[in-house]
């Protein structure tokens, strides 16, 4: 029985970016989410007017809540996602800051990061539309399990347990980052390379 077909590495190919994402994805609606905030009403700094251009803050915050759904829990693997993550490069436009460009972006930003994070948790709860349904004599299929339907108050709890798994996820972030930091002073004092401190 023959192999499915693989693509032709050396061929052209003419598509754009947004054809990579698909309709459904997290990236979508992160993106749109993020690109629908008045970052000045979070206290966003402003960049310095010298100097190297600075990266633009939206794809940072597009970034950490992309990294917080799909837990990536360091900055360093978040760049790493910048390089190699089809849907993170869509959203942030292709740039690739190094660790410590997100690392100090997210300690310079944490109390705006909160808050973006609590106001995306709102937002997905304001998502779901109450009211009312009447069903007449039809029989279907249902699934109504616990797990699978809220009210209004286990919404609630639900946005208050994603507003702690936030704080939890940016506690983590800044544990590995300090962890990596301290690995790689260790490395360069004793001298040796990175790749030999691993074995």
């Amino acid at each position: 029985m023959p192999y499915v077909p693989a693509f032709d590495r050396t061929q052209m190919m003419m598509c754009s970016w947004d054809s990579f994402v698909a309709p459904e994805s997290i990236a979508r609606l992160i993106d749109a989410f993020v690109n629908s905030l008045d970052l000045v009403k979070y206290g966003v700094k402003e960049m310095a007017a010298e100097g190297r251009p600075a990266y633009d803050p939206k794809g940072m915050y597009k970034l950490y809540i992309y990294g917080s759904r799909k837990g990536i829990r360091s900055s360093r693997k978040l760049e790493e996602s910048c390089k190699v993550n089809l849907e993170v490069k869509w959203m942030t436009g292709g740039v690739e800051p190094d660790f410590r460009t997100i690392s100090d972006f997210r300690k310079d930003n944490i109390d705006s990061l909160k808050e973006i994070f609590h106001e995306f948790n709102r937002r997905i709860s304001r998502a779901v539309e109450w009211g009312f349904s009447s069903v007449d004599g039809s029989k279907f299929l249902a699934n109504n399990s616990k797990d699978n339907n809220f009210t209004k108050n286990k919404l609630d709890d639900r946005i208050k347990w994603l507003d702690a798994h936030t704080y939890e996820y940016l506690r983590i972030l800044e544990e590995m980052d300090g962890e990596e930091e301290t690995q790689e002073n260790l490395t360069y004092e004793s001298g040796r390379s990175p790749q030999e401190s691993k074995k």
